[in-house]
């Protein structure tokens, strides 16, 4: 298992967050900001990247990419998630 940041931009007029939301909470996941979730799966960016792309208008931007051991929060309520036992790295 990987651990993917997957942020996003959805843009008018269309806006829809709920098709990209209940796609990733399908995953083992820690969404503490407005639009970045961290999600734990087997899947490689690319995929992750294509299946959000048929959920959202050709206008929305969609960013997906792994997270390695090395980072650093501050106040950032997934830290704890991201530590937990049997988080890949």
């Amino acid at each position: 298992m990987s651990i993917y940041c997957v942020t996003y931009d959805l843009k008018s007029p269309g806006k829809d967050y709920t098709p990209v939301h209940n796609y990733l909470k399908k995953y083992t996941h820690c969404k503490k900001l407005e639009s970045f979730w961290l999600i734990d799966t087997n899947k490689k960016a690319s995929a992750i990247r294509d299946e959000l792309e048929k959920l959202v208008d050709s206008n929305d931007i969609i960013f997906v990419a792994e997270i390695k051991k090395h980072w650093a929060g501050l106040r950032f309520d997934c830290a704890a998630w991201l530590k937990e036992t049997g988080r890949s790295w």
